[in-house]
């Protein structure tokens, strides 16, 4: 399913995409899904989820594509604190930061090739 919000500055499509959550202190790390995702940022499903303000590093590939797209980010808003921003999902929203210009292209293209198969 492919969404579009008139609020929102970049097209955000629904996918299933495995990503690896790490504080930048390195004492939490865990395998979680990317549930939405777009150029600014993603929805992190997760079972217990980081409170707002939490700088992340994230770790994930899209499609069949190996590269690995490795940035920054911070939750911008998490369930815990806000239970209805998840559409009963627990988990995160992270705004990307620190990511390349290459990794930014592979998620584009990613981005549109969804919107195009919709």
């Amino acid at each position: 399913m492919v969404t579009t919000a008139s609020r929102r500055e970049h097209k955000r499509v629904t996918t299933s995409i495995t990503v690896k959550v790490r504080s930048p202190d390195g004492r939490r790390a865990t395998t979680e899904q990317i549930r939405n995702i777009s150029l600014g940022g993603v929805f992190i499903e997760m079972e217990d989820p980081l409170p707002f303000g939490t700088d992340v590093e994230l770790e994930f590939s899209v499609a069949a594509d190996p590269r690995l797209i490795a940035c920054k980010g911070f939750v911008v808003w998490s369930t815990k604190s806000s239970p209805e921003r998840g559409g009963g999902r627990h988990g995160i929203g992270v705004r990307l930061m620190d990511i390349g210009v290459k990794e930014m292209r592979l998620l584009n293209d990613f981005i549109e090739e969804q919107l195009k198969n919709g």
